[in-house]
């Protein structure tokens, strides 16, 4: 790899930093010999990180790069393997059974494989053994059991004493254990190394190490069970040239070993290469998913932070449109469905097509369409991610130890502290705490604020839940129509010994209409509580959003979690509760269900309406206020001319409006007379309402109403009453009810008892913020502390200490 002046020489000052990290903590180990200081457990830590040094220093100075290519048996991952070193060395996929990975470097191209002993070897089968609790296992020696034996015990006594521990290993450990046994007087555990050049790399001596022998349909896995390491040399990696890529087993492999191997193939690696079939049914199944999102590496890097993902086979696909959209749903899935790499990171090619190309195999090659192989492109990308976002994480490791080593002098100093001191570091860091304290409180208030406002202008202004349960009304999956079939099914379950001609129309009226009520009423309680549910989660969220970004800013200081606990504490009696919105929703629109589930023209409907005369008068002010709502509700028909009348209280009223507009002027003299009548508007909007009720003639309105006496009659009237139930509840009953403001209120209230929580006296919250900040200025408190340790620690160390914080 060619590598830009700037990386070399940002690399040339993390190796100076850590061989003068390293020559530090060595002579202060030197002088800890004479003077103490430390103990055991400190000189320990100590010295594993000089060796964790060393090992990135020879990354750093080797450009060293360990590449881990895996994925499943069937992806074409040892063809990937070869295309990206420019060679055919690796037999194919279908042949393989190797049990330990394959490492490719940049040589003279020859192998070196390295045998077991039987020493080594037989601590493999005890561990194998002790995974299925076999007895003694510890002392077992696998040249002394017999398959019948271990069958005995995993399918008789593992089986009936322990079946969870036999499901996990059956048809895997058993079958790797059996093997062994099988074959265990072909192996070669002579701890050899055994080394081929040349054309002896496509031979079978050297392929069966990797493949084992093939006899008939059964394959004798011994050569490459004996194999404990094997490292193939390639002159054509040479723009690989520092690079160290394993072959590493499947995900879906059968093997304990091989599952073990991977991922501890995987801890290691400085990139991973994930190989996917994305020719047939492009998908990253569930088990590459669960090691890739869920693993960290050695230092705690999660690895999908240091993932390629290559989709082989492409070219495999039934025409150019499949292939396509194969990489579509490819890249989707990888990027952002289970978001295990990033899009700049996801390659679609054919390994085979570029072996073919190249001219590296004599595999036959048919393709329907012509396709990029992409590997020349993924090797691009990975030389430059060595160079950027690698060594980022290379530097973030190099800081890391630099990190541990000055908490373990932190830790040593504080020891050597005196009282005096000790009293410093408190009020600086008092200091610190208090100041950082103040502005999350000031940030906090801004925010919230600014959130009530906006969420107060996108739930009333704009009148979000009358517009979306208009919108659920319209859609036509709520208070359907009925047909004939329905009424059918409802006379026939109410009145089962009766048949349908015997019934009088009016009955089947009432029990239809009373199934109705049950389940319209049901569905629109629902409709409130699913639309106020689901718009207070996205407010709660982002609720805790603002919360969390107003305290952490730019910080990556993750708090979500005891954010969200300490937001439940303070707000709980704010919190939303469905069962608020109940009294609303039974207030406005309870008397509409109930006066529908009577037939028109029965005196049940009438007598309903008197008795909710009031509610229906307010209700007809949003409908229009002419009484069509009224009419509609006794008759099921709208009136022809306006059956109301305006008392002379509203005309009173109304007069004295205009007067007042129209004479500015005189307004200041007339304030005592404003208020005046302020003072009884709430009484005489109560008297207009008495004053409308009287004004109805039930009488008139259902003088040329017709008894529905056919079922179809029946049908019609139901209908009618369901079209004109769903224009009463978007006209006159959502207005009504006025869910924006009551939930507005909520989410204020709710708001402002955390904005309360900030000015008062509150111990859950004042504790979260004491905790938050603590973790915000951990480092300025942490360097605080080190900075007066420093200051006390011994005549010797002190000076190696101060030369080493530069």
């Amino acid at each position: 790899m060619k590598f830009s002046e700037r990386f070399e020489q940002q690399k040339l000052q993390e190796i100076n930093k850590l061989e003068k990290v390293n020559s530090f903590v060595k002579e202060v180990l030197e002088k800890n010999q004479i003077a103490d200081l430390m103990n055991i457990e400190m000189t320990q830590k100590l010295e594993k990180i000089i060796t964790k040094n060393n090992k990135l220093l020879h990354k750093l100075k080797s450009n060293e790069f360990e590449i881990a290519v895996v994925g499943l048996e069937k992806a074409g991952k040892s063809t990937f393997a070869n295309a990206l070193i420019a060679s055919n060395f690796l037999p194919s996929a279908p042949e393989r059974c190797t049990f330990t990975s394959t490492r490719l470097v940049y040589g003279s191209d020859k192998a070196v494989i390295k045998l077991y002993n039987e020493t080594e070897f037989n601590n493999i089968f005890q561990e194998l053994l002790s995974s299925v609790e076999y007895p003694d296992a510890k002392n077992q020696n696998f040249r002394n059991m017999t398959i019948e034996e271990f069958k005995n015990y995993f399918e008789n006594e593992l089986k009936i004493k322990n079946p969870n521990l036999y499901q996990v290993h059956n048809n895997k450990t058993n079958k790797e254990i059996e093997d062994i046994l099988k074959n265990k007087n072909e192996l070669e555990l002579t701890g050899q190394t055994l080394e081929f050049e040349g054309e002896q790399l496509t031979q079978d001596t050297f392929r069966e190490y990797i493949r084992g022998i093939k006899i008939g349909k059964i394959t004798n896995t011994a050569k490459p069970r004996s194999v404990k390491d094997i490292a193939i040399e390639s002159s054509k990696l040479n723009r690989l040239k520092t690079a160290i890529i394993y072959d590493v087993p499947g995900f879906d492999s059968p093997t304990k070993i091989h599952e073990n191997q991977t991922r501890e193939r995987l801890q290691q690696a400085d990139a991973i290469i994930l190989i996917s079939n994305a020719g047939d049914k492009p998908n990253i199944n569930a088990p590459q998913l669960d090691t890739l999102q869920k693993d960290t590496d050695i230092d705690g890097i999660p690895l999908k932070d240091k993932l390629f993902v290559f989709g082989n086979k492409i070219d495999t696909a039934n025409s150019l449109e499949i292939a396509e959209n194969n990489i579509d749903v490819f890249v989707e899935d990888v990027v952002n469905t289970h978001k295990i790499a990033e899009e700049k990171r996801v390659f679609v090619g054919s390994a085979l097509k570029y072996l073919k190309d190249n001219n590296l195999t004599t595999e036959e090659y048919h393709s329907k369409f012509e396709i990029d192989d992409n590997i020349d492109n993924i090797r691009s990308a990975i030389e430059k991610y060595y160079e950027n976002e690698r060594f980022e994480i290379l530097k973030i490791k190099i800081e890391i130890n630099q990190q541990n080593i000055e908490e373990i002098f932190e830790e040593l100093l504080k020891q050597q502290t005196e009282i005096a001191d000790k009293d410093f570091v408190e009020i600086e860091k008092t200091k610190i705490q208090r100041q950082t304290q103040k502005k999350i409180e000031r940030e906090l208030k801004d925010s919230l604020n600014e959130l009530k406002q906006k969420l107060k202008k996108e739930i009333q202004v704009e009148e979000y839940f009358s517009k979306k349960f208009v919108e659920n009304i319209d859609n036509g999956d709520f208070f359907q129509e009925i047909d004939e079939n329905e009424i059918e099914y409802i006379h026939t379950k109410n009145d089962v010994s009766i048949r349908f001609k015997d019934i009088p129309v009016n009955r089947i009226n009432d029990n239809t209409r009373k199934a109705l009520h049950k389940k319209f009423l049901k569905k629109y309680t629902n409709l409130i509580v699913e639309i106020t549910d689901e718009k207070s989660k996205e407010i709660e969220n982002m609720i805790l959003q603002t919360f969390i970004k107003a305290i952490v800013g730019d910080s990556v200081l993750d708090i979500t979690k005891d954010a969200k606990t300490i937001i439940s504490q303070i707000s709980k009696n704010e919190s939303h509760d469905k069962n608020k919105f109940t009294y609303l929703i039974e207030r406005f629109s309870r008397d509409v269900f109930d006066i529908i589930s009577y037939p028109i023209g029965s005196l049940d409907r009438k007598d309903k309406f008197i008795n909710a005369k009031k509610e229906f008068i307010y209700l007809d002010e949003f409908y229009g206020g002419n009484g069509n709502l009224i009419s509609l509700l006794l008759s099921g028909k709208k009136q022809k001319q306006n059956i109301m009348k305006l008392p002379s209280t509203i005309l009173d009223i109304l007069d004295f409006y205009v007067s007042i507009q129209i004479s500015p002027t005189n307004l200041p003299m007339r304030i005592k007379e404003i208020k005046n009548k302020a003072q009884n508007l709430k009484k005489l909007l109560s008297n207009t309402i008495e004053n409308n009720s009287k004004d109805i003639n039930i009488e008139e309105i259902l003088k040329d109403i017709k008894i529905s006496k056919t079922k179809e009659e029946v049908l019609e009237e139901i209908n009618n009453d369901i079209r004109n139930l769903k224009d009463i509840l978007k006209k006159a009953v959502v207005p009504a009810t006025n869910l924006e403001l009551a939930f507005s209120n909520a989410i204020d209230k709710q708001i402002q008892v955390i904005i309360s929580a900030i000015d008062s006296i509150d111990d859950e919250f004042d504790t979260f913020i004491a905790k938050v900040v603590n973790r915000l200025k951990e480092n300025e408190i942490k360097a605080l502390t080190n900075q007066l340790e420093i200051i006390k620690l011994k005549k010797e160390i002190l000076k190696l200490i101060k030369e080493f914080k530069g």
